[in-house]
């Protein structure tokens, strides 16, 4: 049965845990022109911003009264880069080490690793209302959630059978396309709050 709405995804998305290429497999089968894959990513977009700003409402206000949050314009160049901007490197990377994949079909891969994190992430403001230090477990949970799915759905996109050049790869690739992020943020005149530690 081929997903038609939001929800029918949720199953794909457990599943992609524990069979992330099997699923992508199913993912990329859907057949999806440019333009429907872009609305795709523009909703994981949104549903994003709308989770954060959700639990931004219900974390406590810090100490000193001043909110470190991210304004709205700035989340939203930010994802959309790194949404965009990141299945354009994952296609022109992967093409450039041999790979197979096409840019929507890479678009499609980005959009999907993207839904299945944030449905992963969305534990971690729940238990950090909880306690502090399992919020911290969770973080590492999900970063580890968030590398494996990565590497899995890059070798399925691109054909590739070997972990750890693919892993390695995606590391570099992802060093690179921050600092590019950061300058491009720039000269945009974006700029990204930070946290000062006392």
């Amino acid at each position: 049965m081929t997903p038609k709405r939001l929800f029918d995804f949720l199953p794909l998305a457990v599943q992609s845990l524990t069979q992330p290429r099997a699923t992508l497999r199913q993912i990329l089968a859907i057949p999806l022109d440019r333009s429907e894959i872009i609305l795709a990513a523009w909703l994981v977009i949104v549903l994003n911003l709308a989770f954060s700003t959700f639990f931004e409402i219900l974390a406590p206000m810090p100490a000193g009264g001043s909110s470190t949050a991210v304004p709205l314009g700035t989340s939203v160049v930010v994802l959309a880069l790194t949404m965009f901007g990141g299945a354009f490197v994952m296609y022109r990377v992967g093409r450039a080490f041999g790979g197979t994949g096409s840019f929507d079909d890479s678009l499609k891969t980005i959009t999907w690793l993207n839904f299945v994190v944030l449905l992963v992430q969305i534990a971690i403001p729940i238990v950090s209302l909880l306690s502090a230090e399992a919020s911290g477990l969770v973080i590492l949970l999900v970063f580890v959630i968030a590398m494996v799915q990565i590497t899995a759905l890059v070798m399925e996109l691109h054909g590739f059978t070997k972990v750890v050049p693919v892993l390695l790869g995606i590391i570099g690739a992802q060093l690179v396309f921050g600092a590019l992020l950061l300058v491009v943020l720039g000269m945009m005149g974006v700029t990204v709050p930070m946290e000062s530690v006392n």
